[in-house]
């Protein structure tokens, strides 16, 4: 029982650690961000008069971030630029192994703490695992993140 407690705890504090991992920011400021851009991948670029201009991306250079819009090919000065968006790539996998883990942890504490039989304990740490993996899948999986934001 107490095997079962330890793993529990264990499960629940290691996908905790991972999310808050995962949250981790980098400085949005520095134009180094755009660097990890690929080409083609959809991006949005503000400049300072607001105006929005919605492509993929072509290139980049210390001077400017390029991108082909539905009519042309757009380079944007860096002097000029306010903000770059780009759409994220999905985290459904990662979402679905964390709420599996913290859904599994927290069945098992809770399958531990009622001390029932271990049919009743496998049972409901199985529901725990199934309803984590569900919740997880049904998170948000990534969309738009600034990627450069002019300070």
């Amino acid at each position: 029982m107490r095997r079962l407690i330890t793993a529990g705890c264990l499960i629940v504090s290691l996908a905790l650690l991972v999310t808050a991992l995962g949250f981790a920011k980098t400085a949005e400021d520095s134009w180094d961000n755009l660097k990890q851009l690929r080409a083609g991948q959809k991006i949005e670029v503000v400049d300072m008069h607001l105006k929005s201009l919605k492509g993929v991306f072509v290139s980049l250079s210390d001077d400017a971030i390029s991108l082909r819009t539905d009519e042309k090919e757009v380079a944007v000065e860096h002097a000029k630029v306010l903000r770059v968006w780009a759409e994220g790539q999905s985290h459904r996998l990662r979402n679905t192994i964390l709420g599996t883990l913290i859904g599994g942890g927290a069945a098992a504490l809770m399958a531990a703490k009622t001390r029932k039989t271990a049919a009743h304990e496998a049972t409901v740490v199985a529901i725990g695992f199934g309803g984590g993996a569900a919740g997880g899948a049904a998170l948000p999986t990534g969309g738009w993140r600034v990627v450069y934001r002019r300070r």
